[in-house]
């Protein structure tokens, strides 16, 4: 029988180092997502001008894990929030990565698939992910939790090979939401 998977506890509150990181100039990459540049580099950038005790603030349409774990390795906390549907603020505090992703309420799975949870339900994201993983990680969940009745993906182009996958297991796509890569579908358990 499949178990639910589990989600990480937050820890309580926000962390002490929060308050003085709101005042911070906000580095704003939704717009060179949505024109399709990577902003990996102007991150990088920034981030190599924080001095230790410093801050770094990133808005993002979603929750950047991969950047989160790349920052912390340079020795940066941090702290998400999610502002609305895809707007993020993630705070960085360069203090050694002391607490290095504090308040994360993002799973992420073996492949590299992050999930969270909003008020429509369970979101898997497997944007940055190559083939064939998306389909990997998401056929994983969906096997490996009986109670799960619905999820939304987020996926950056319409997943074909998947759902005939998804047929054979008695899911089906409710809905789809196409935007700059971003294709959401909306997915149910049959009954």
């Amino acid at each position: 029988m499949a178990q639910a998977l589990d989600f990480p506890t937050p820890q309580h509150g926000p962390p002490v180092w929060l308050a003085a990181a709101l005042e911070q100039a906000v580095l704003d990459v939704r717009g060179l997502l949505a024109a399709g540049s990577d902003p990996l580099g102007a991150l990088m950038e920034a981030a190599d001008g924080v001095s230790f005790g410093g801050f770094l603030v990133v808005d993002a349409p979603f929750n950047p894990s991969p950047l989160r774990r790349i920052l912390a390795a340079r020795g940066f906390s941090s702290y998400g929030r999610r502002l609305g549907g895809s707007h993020w603020r993630i705070y960085f505090h360069q203090n050694g990565a002391a607490d290095w992703e504090h308040d994360s309420d993002v799973a992420v799975m073996d492949e590299g698939a992050m999930l969270w949870r909003e008020e429509d339900g369970l979101h898997i994201d497997v944007r940055k992910l190559r083939p064939p993983q998306p389909m990997l990680a998401i056929l994983r969940l969906i096997d490996g939790d009986a109670a799960l009745q619905a999820l939304v993906v987020h996926h950056e182009r319409h997943p074909q090979y998947l759902l005939p996958e998804l047929a054979e297991r008695g899911w089906s796509v409710a809905r789809v939401s196409e935007e700059f890569q971003d294709v959401r579908l909306w997915l149910e358990r049959k009954s």
